[in-house]
């Protein structure tokens, strides 16, 4: 009987160890085996080896996960707790791997044993992330949507506060975009949104900046690190270079732009998108196709 109930553990796909209650490996199951092996550790190693060592050691390296562990795992043998469960990465040079770890007391045998079972959860995490990424996205521009904005935009604004260095903001709007939509249809003026949006794009160059569509024919771009005197010169570029497209259908478009920066206080950084805001109200108001800083005053 134990020679099938050993056969069984060894046609499953997750990884399952026994530990005493000292942190001595007592048994393991194939797919433990394969996954040692593949990582350089024969069976006959496993079964000399001590988990809580083992946990210990990479915990002292500073591996997050490590600590984690450990902590849980000693919880359930000092009966702390019932059980523990953690996520944790797992990376190959091939691919990157997650992995899902379960620790409880062996019950209806011993009080000293204790089952480890580790789940690969690879496909569900992607598939998670895929969902994250899609969620942060416009689908119609694949620019940033105001959720990734929102994120980005915190995180970037507490970063130069640290370092005391200027946030910039530069929104812009799309001219006459209804006159498009009007006039061509709802079709064109996704190809146009579609070529404004390959351009805004290109001007987040690095990681502290973030392309996002604003909302309806509005797009923003954050720069972090970057000054007001950077950000127009920026802005007259896009400016300039929204100039130069044309469509065989609507032929040319415009658009006017506003730009702000300060340095992050910890006032946050609402002030900085309606300063934004009201500099490209001033590029509209003062006949649009221009670009307007906040503090501008109209010639």
């Amino acid at each position: 009987m134990a020679g099938f109930s050993y056969a069984i553990l060894d046609s499953i796909e997750q990884e399952i160890a026994v530990i005493q209650k000292d942190g001595q490996i007592v048994y393991v199951n194939e797919a433990w085996v394969r996954f040692g092996a593949n990582n350089g550790l024969p069976k006959t190693d496993w079964l000399q080896s001590n988990y809580l060592d083992i946990c210990i050691s990479a915990a002292l390296s500073d591996e997050p996960a490590a600590q984690d562990i450990y902590a849980g795992l000693a919880g359930v043998i000092h009966g702390h707790r019932q059980d523990f469960s953690y996520e944790y990465p797992c990376d190959s040079p091939d691919e990157k791997r997650w992995f899902l770890m379960n620790v409880v007391g062996l019950t209806g045998h011993s009080k000293d044993l204790f089952v480890i079972i580790h789940s690969n959860i690879s496909q569900r995490k992607l598939a998670e992330q895929q969902v994250e990424r899609l969620s942060l996205l416009d689908p119609l521009t694949g620019l940033a949507n105001r959720r990734h904005f929102m994120q980005f935009l915190t995180a970037e604004w507490q970063r130069n506060r640290r370092e005391g260095t200027p946030v910039s903001l530069i929104l812009l709007d799309i001219d006459d975009f209804k006159h498009i939509n009007d006039q061509h249809g709802h079709g064109v003026g996704d190809e146009c949104l579609k070529q404004i949006a390959s351009l805004v794009g290109r001007c987040a160059r690095r990681p502290s900046d973030l392309a996002v569509r604003w909302g309806g024919e509005e797009f923003m771009l954050v720069l972090g690190n970057t000054s007001v005197e950077t950000a127009l010169t920026m802005a007259n570029e896009l400016l300039a270079a929204v100039r130069r497209l044309e469509s065989p259908v609507h032929g040319h478009c415009t658009i006017s732009i506003g730009v702000s920066s300060a340095v992050p206080t910890e006032d946050g950084f609402e002030a900085l998108i309606q300063q934004a805001d009201s500099a490209l109200y001033q590029a509209k108001k003062a006949g649009k196709n221009q670009v307007f800083r906040y503090g501008q005053s109209a010639s």
